[in-house]
Formats: C-alpha cells, sequence, structure tokens
C-alpha cells in the first residue's frame, strides 16, 4: 500500500443539477442536465506511487479504475525525459526537455495513455462490442488493447490516413477497420448510429478520454518538478486538457502551488487550425460551420483533422485561460524549413521518428521556433514538450479495411451484416 486514500466518482458540471456516479457505469453526459461530467478525487493523497508499474498505472490512485486487476497495460507512460541541449540557441537559450511518449509506448504515440485507460474502464465494466473513430492514432492503440483482450471493435478512420495504418498494432480477426471516404467530417454521428443500430458500445466519453493525460502531468511533476511551459501538437486538445486537470489535482492535494503550473502552448497546423484562430479572435466555443469544408488533396497531417474541435474547444479555451496559456498554427512550408534540427537530434540519439507516417513532432517544434521568433522564450526558462509520435513503429506493410463506407448512402445495419459475413 502507498497510503493513499482516496474516493473517485463522476460529477456533472451544471450547478443547477446535483450529478454524481459511480466508476461502475460510463457515462456520456449528466443524465437529467445532459451537461459534461468530470471525474473528482477526494480524500487524501500524498504523492506516493505503485512503483512496480512501468507504466501510467503508477497513478493508479489518481486514475478512474477501481480494481487493480482490471489494469489493461502494455507498458505506456512513464516515458524518459531527455533534455535536447543542442536546440537551446533555436529557443532563445531556453532549455528543451521532451517526455519520450513516441519512443517508450507500444503503438508509438501518447494515444496510448488513453487506451489503456478506456480498455481498462471496458474490462472492469465488462463491455465489448467497441465502437470508435478518429483520424488514425487514437483508434489504432483503442484496436491495439482490445486486441490483447480478444475484444470485439469497430474502428472507423478516414480512407485519406490509410498510409498510417501500418501491421505495428495487433489486430485480430474481430477487430474490423472502416475506411471513410471523403466525407469524414459526418463519421461522428454515422459511428454512433452504427453502434445504436445495431446495439453496440459506443466509446468513450470526453471526460473518460481526458483523464489518462493527467499522468503527463503526473509524471513532469516528478522528473521536472519546476518548468514553465509545456508544449504540445493538437488536434482537438484533449492532452492539454487533461494535462491541466493532473495539475489541478496536485494542487488540490497540497503538492504543488497553483502559481507554478507551467503554461500551456498547444499548436496546430495552419490546415486545421480552427481552434487557434478561434481563441486569437476571444471566441469561447465553435459550431459545426466553424470547420473546413474542404481540405487540400493531400494534407500536410491529416491526422490532425480532427471531428472533435466543437466538442473539445469550450474546454480547451478554459484551459488555455486558467494557465495564461497561447495557442498558435503554423504554415506547412515553415515546418518544412524549421524542423530539420528536431529530426537531426532524434537521430543523433538513436531515437526513432516516422516522419513518414506523422508530422506532429515536427509541427510542435516549428511552433515553439516561431514563437522565439516573436521573442516568447529566454534563456533562464524551461520548456517541456509532450513527444506525440510516431515513433517505435518500425512496420511498413499496412492493414487493408474490412470495409469502406460512406456516410451519405451506407445503412449501418447492412454494413454490420455485411462484417458479419467475413
Amino acid at each position: 500500500m502507498v497510503g493513499n486514500e482516496l474516493r473517485a466518482f463522476q460529477r456533472g458540471l451544471n450547478p443547477d443539477y446535483n450529478e454524481e456516479y459511480g466508476l461502475d457505469e460510463m457515462v456520456a453526459a449528466g443524465k437529467q442536465s445532459g451537461s459534461r461530467l468530470e471525474y473528482v478525487f477526494e480524500g487524501s493523497y500524498n504523492g506516493s506511487i505503485y512503483s512496480e508499474y512501468d507504466s501510467i498505472w503508477q497513478d493508479f490512485d489518481l486514475l478512474p479504475l477501481q480494481d487493480r486487476s482490471n489494469i489493461v497495460t502494455l507498458g505506456e507512460g512513464a516515458s524518459e525525459l531527455i533534455e535536447f541541449e543542442e536546440l537551446s540557441p533555436l529557443l532563445n537559450g531556453a532549455k528543451l526537455y521532451i517526455l519520450m511518449d513516441s519512443e517508450k509506448n507500444p503503438t508509438g504515440t501518447f494515444k496510448d495513455r488513453e487506451a489503456s485507460l478506456i480498455i481498462s474502464r471496458c474490462k472492469e465494466l465488462g463491455l465489448d462490442n467497441l465502437v470508435f473513430y478518429s483520424t488514425g492514432n487514437t483508434g489504432r492503440t483503442y484496436t491495439h488493447y482490445a486486441a490483447h483482450l480478444g475484444l470485439t471493435t469497430y474502428f472507423f478512420m478516414p480512407g485519406k490516413c490509410h498510409y498510417k495504418n501500418t501491421k505495428h498494432i495487433k489486430k485480430n480477426k474481430n477487430n474490423y477497420i472502416i475506411y471513410v471516404d471523403d466525407y469524414y467530417p459526418q463519421i461522428s454521428p454515422y459511428a454512433k448510429r452504427f453502434a445504436k443500430e445495431n446495439g453496440l458500445n459506443a466509446i468513450a466519453p470526453l471526460h473518460d478520454r481526458t483523464e489518462p493525460y493527467a499522468t503527463v502531468a503526473y509524471e513532469l511533476f516528478r522528473k521536472l518538478p519546476k518548468y514553465d511551459f509545456f508544449v504540445q501538437t493538437i488536434a482537438s486538445g484533449m492532452g492539454p486538457i487533461g494535462y491541466l486537470r493532473g495539475h489541478k489535482n496536485l494542487v488540490k492535494f497540497g503538492l504543488e502551488r497553483p502559481e507554478d503550473i507551467p503554461r500551456i502552448i498547444c499548436i496546430q497546423s495552419e490546415e486545421m487550425s480552427v481552434m487557434s484562430r478561434a481563441y486569437s479572435s476571444g471566441r469561447t466555443t465553435l459550431t459545426e460551420d466553424d470547420l473546413p469544408k474542404t481540405f487540400a488533396e493531400h494534407l500536410f497531417e491529416p491526422t490532425l483533422n480532427s471531428t472533435n474541435p466543437v466538442k473539445n474547444y469550450p474546454e480547451l479555451y478554459k484551459c488555455l485561460q486558467e494557465s495564461n496559456g497561447i495557442i498558435t498554427h503554423v504554415d506547412p512550408d515553415y515546418v518544412k524549413e524549421k524542423a530539420q534540427p528536431l529530426v537531426d537530434a532524434f537521430q543523433n540519439r538513436g531515437l526513432t521518428l516516422r516522419t513518414d507516417l506523422e508530422l506532429s513532432n515536427l509541427i510542435g517544434f516549428a511552433g515553439l521556433i516561431q514563437l522565439a521568433e516573436k521573442g516568447q522564450f529566454q534563456k533562464d526558462q524551461t520548456i517541456a514538450m509532450l513527444s506525440c509520435g510516431r515513433g517505435k513503429d518500425q512496420s511498413t506493410e499496412l492493414y487493408e479495411p474490412d470495409s469502406w463506407v460512406s456516410p451519405r448512402t451506407d445503412d449501418p445495419v447492412e454494413l454490420k451484416q455485411k462484417l458479419d459475413a467475413l
């Protein structure tokens, strides 16, 4: 035992309702209010960890799972923190540390933190026949973790991201991957309809998905107690939202002062910069009308073309406000011009960086250089950056899709029947 005595529960954010749910169900929203939910941890916490885990589960007491026997871990998190001294001159002398999720995590992306918690929750709740969608990384890691349990999954991803679907992940016969045509922005309602009409389980609620990223804050707090900025390339901002939750918990239990919470920096690719532009113009919400209607035939980094900005932006807005944060975006040509030093630094250390599969790390680093050129950083400051992906993956073989789908025309029940017949 590590001496922590905590109770975890789910609480509705609408103050007009007194909504509280235990950990024995996966709830998407308040049942009466329809409002967002958050996880709350109450009791005593001394900062002690479960050192027997080389994963996010070192912080089991601050993760919403009831029984450690339900943990599904493949070694995600507890990543090495590396200082990149040679990049400091490009950042006005500020020190740069990178938390190497791309090197440590089983699928080579930070999303493995999320998959470990979500699939552990599914195991604890007895959930199977899972339906989810993403632009690549999230769905691939859910598939990978679920396959290790033998669960049945249905993963919808854009056909444009097919080149990312390497055989590095585990996929059983009952782990279906469905490619979506160019009408991908409508895949969210289609996937939910697919789940509902076929009696399947659509996963996972936003507060479940953001909570595992609190472990980034806990790990960095132990490895680098004092730093000024936390940086992440984002699609819809789940990582930074969860990261700030982690620091709020550290403050709540008296381990950190509010004024010591690092400023959060979010970097977007200019092609998918709707959140950056909205924040710069003072917007507090987004609508579907704010999302791009057309894209270049070959996006610089399609993984960042998330369908979640409308849902996540209010939380990201609050996150940036509370941390005195910064959000910006960078042009692909600028990334190509400025990011090579990061590639060289990885190669010189023997670290994997599959720039043919993902460019998020390059986008984030170029964003830092852009901010430095505007005078943002100085010599006595320290930056911690999360290496999002994609590392570790050595595969060049691709999975073939189990089906293609057009949300405009294809019936979800008929699609399920087609998959069942495979």
